[in-house]
């Protein structure tokens, strides 16, 4: 319970009192996605609290810090609840449900018990790859309507490989305790192809890495079982957006399609939220916790 004790007395009794469900996000951009722009309409019956907010100027939050404060809220009787990234399991070395591609096995599992989900992608930027959305906002940007959910996905999946082997150092990276490869890694210009898979082994053996080529193959094996070559395009993206290194990820895909998705998380977010296009999984997950959280 150290992160909940670092909640004043007032505001326990508050969250104690009103009643309904609490949920703790990992971050304030979380908030900003899921309570401002997903589900600011849901009145009293749930109350939405980044999980920094209870860290201010220590950089607090993330996984940890949810799952400590909703242990602390019930056991001081608070009906708290909490959503986490996958890329928890990452950092808890959970490798068997980590890398589980069947979506049924994944969403079954309650590694952190029954008051924490896990998401089922990444992290929350992978829900925001949603190709209506990021339609609407490259021909925003543009001044154009030249962009089509089908030209979005083509595009993206144009940058299929260097996606994986992004995320194939990124997780070869945090296995050996080095530090990954920074967001904007292999951006600016793009690298492609051979050139952004020998940029990221140089990267990894300069950091430390004693195999960093088979340690990265490895990783991109695991990763093509998220994969759907045969699938219809739209189904192959949605498949393989499930382990894609989400933030890295947004920003590549920004710089090589030269609309910058990744400072437009807000309009993206807004955009699905119009659409109605509000990810089933999290609508799901909400209406577990209000249920949950009835008298």
């Amino acid at each position: 319970m150290g992160v909940f004790k670092k909640v004043e007395g007032k505001d326990r009794l508050v969250l104690k009192q009103r009643g309904g469900a609490i949920v703790f996000l990992e971050s304030e951009e979380d908030f900003q996605i899921i309570a401002k722009r997903w589900f600011f309409n849901e009145g009293e019956d749930i109350l939405f609290k980044p999980a920094d907010a209870y860290e201010a100027g220590t950089g607090g939050g993330g996984c940890k810090a949810v799952i400590d404060l909703v242990e602390g809220c019930r056991g001081d009787g608070i009906k708290a609840f909490g959503l986490v990234d996958r890329d928890a399991l990452l950092n808890d070395r959970n490798w068997s449900l980590w890398w589980e591609d069947q979506d049924d096995e994944f969403l079954a599992a309650r590694p952190y018990g029954d008051s924490i989900r896990v998401l089922l992608r990444w992290e929350l930027e992978n829900y925001l790859f949603d190709p209506e959305a990021m339609a609407d906002v490259a021909n925003d940007a543009a001044m154009t309507s030249t962009h089509t959910a089908d030209s979005i996905v083509e595009s993206c999946l144009k940058c299929a490989d260097e996606l994986k082997d992004r995320t194939a150092a990124t997780v070869a990276a945090r296995a050996a305790n080095l530090s990954q490869p920074s967001e904007a890694f292999g951006c600016d210009p793009p690298l492609h192809g051979s050139a952004m898979t020998e940029k990221l082994r140089d990267h990894l053996s300069k950091k430390g890495h004693e195999n960093a080529g088979q340690a990265m193959t490895d990783e991109r094996r695991r990763i093509d079982r998220f994969d759907s070559l045969t699938a219809p395009a739209r189904e192959r993206w949605e498949r393989l957006v499930r382990m894609l290194d989400g933030k890295a990820s947004l920003k590549y895909l920004s710089f090589r399609t030269g609309t910058r998705f990744d400072e437009r998380r807000g309009d993206l977010a807004r955009r699905m939220s119009e659409k109605k296009a509000v990810p089933t999984e999290i609508l799901g997950y909400i209406e577990e916790f209000k249920t949950a959280a009835l008298p």
